[in-house]
């Protein structure tokens, strides 16, 4: 990818890399579905990283984990949109939205219900399937 430093009229840019790895954790996606009444698909949140063997929700309390030999440190809750109320058939429904916006907790910003999370890469490194989450740093919510 093309990142220039100026713009065409030579003005400084400020260039931010921004490289998100969505997690959220399986025992999140049962939590939720009990609240909703029915098994929500995983693919509905599009994560990168499906964590498992962590509570429900353990996602939102990490600031820095390791996988495999690669760092990642909190970026920020990841905000839900009306996209989650479509499944992979294409088939719209409303449940997903309206049940995040009546158990999940709101985002400060933009008052959008928050599920998963972001996270930064701190250390780069290879990642395969079955790698273990460690718990580096927690934060508090």
């Amino acid at each position: 990818m093309f990142s220039p430093e100026t713009t065409q009229k030579g003005e400084d840019m400020i260039i931010q890399s921004l490289d998100p790895v969505h997690i959220i954790g399986e025992s999140s996606l049962v939590a939720f579905s009990k609240d909703a009444g029915w098994d929500v698909e995983m693919e509905r949140f599009r994560p990168n990283i499906v964590s498992v063997g962590h509570g429900a929700y353990a996602d939102e309390t990490w600031q820095e984990i390791k996988i495999g030999d690669t760092v990642l440190e909190f970026d920020h809750r990841t905000t839900r949109c009306l996209i989650t109320n479509v499944n992979w058939d294409g088939v719209r429904t409303n449940g997903t939205i309206q049940t995040l916006r009546k158990h999940r907790p709101r985002c400060e910003k933009t008052n959008k219900p928050v599920f998963g999370s972001y996270f930064a890469v701190k250390q780069s490194g290879y990642v395969k399937p079955g790698d273990k989450i460690v718990l580096v740093k927690s934060r508090t919510v």
